[in-house]
């Protein structure tokens, strides 16, 4: 008498056969990724565009600027936080383009990195609802120390002390891909320009912004041309 242990016909992550034609379990969420990393820099770009002017970056100045036009506010903090959300989630489909080892653990650990990153970030756009409101409801002075007591909470700096996540890990991420043929390593110009725009550009120039963002953030569009591409081959 024998033995059978039972496997599972197919494992898991790879194609399936139904109806003679191959399915990919993972095909959507690749798709949804693909099409996240392109609209992201057009959303932070809006973000950037529509955000209100502001005097300077002193407190007062740029919680007094999110009070003064209330739908302005809304309106750009949306454009950001979903521009922000959705590199958090589309960037974890980049390791999907690397075959091989090449550039592989490069591209992993920059992907998680500018995850976590990128989707803190996301949440930390809450503070332009609650800036806007105390902006409104109290005394330019006072909204300000209200804004300052928050940035000074002991231990905030875990939350958004990862923004710096947001450089460095797609930094990695692209010489990862950059390192397997994926993409070039103009990437990283392009990324480490806009970054360097948006840090020396006014806050009173928005649209100068709107362009670094463009510039800086283009790779992350690439990176989804790139996965929407091969899915398109793979039929």
């Amino acid at each position: 008498m024998s033995t059978h242990t039972a496997h599972p016909a197919h494992p898991a992550g790879t194609t399936t056969q139904e109806g003679g034609r191959v399915t990919d379990p993972s095909r959507p969420m690749r798709w949804a990724a693909g099409i996240a990393l392109l609209a992201a820099p057009l959303l932070w770009s809006a973000g950037m565009v529509t955000s209100p002017e502001q005097a300077s970056m002193a407190d007062a100045d740029y919680v007094s600027s999110l009070a003064r036009n209330l739908t302005q506010t809304e309106v750009s903090a949306l454009f950001l936080h979903y521009g922000n959300l959705f590199i958090g989630l589309g960037i974890l489909a980049a390791p999907t383009l690397v075959r091989g080892r090449r550039g592989s653990r490069l591209v992993v650990v920059g992907s998680l990195l500018a995850a976590l990153g990128f989707t803190n970030v996301s949440g930390m756009i809450l503070s332009d609802w609650w800036n806007m409101s105390i902006g409104t409801l109290l005394p330019i002075d006072q909204a300000a120390e209200v804004f300052a007591m928050f940035k000074a909470s002991d231990l905030l700096w875990i939350w958004n002390g990862t923004e710096m996540l947001s450089l460095v890990g797609p930094l990695l991420l692209l010489a990862g891909l950059a390192r397997s043929g994926v993409l070039g390593w103009y990437t990283l110009a392009l990324m480490v320009g806009g970054v360097a725009g948006l840090m020396f550009i006014p806050v009173s120039l928005p649209w100068a912004t709107a362009i670094a963002v463009l510039v800086g953030f283009s790779p992350f569009a690439l990176v989804g041309l790139r996965i929407v591409q091969r899915l398109r081959v793979a039929g």
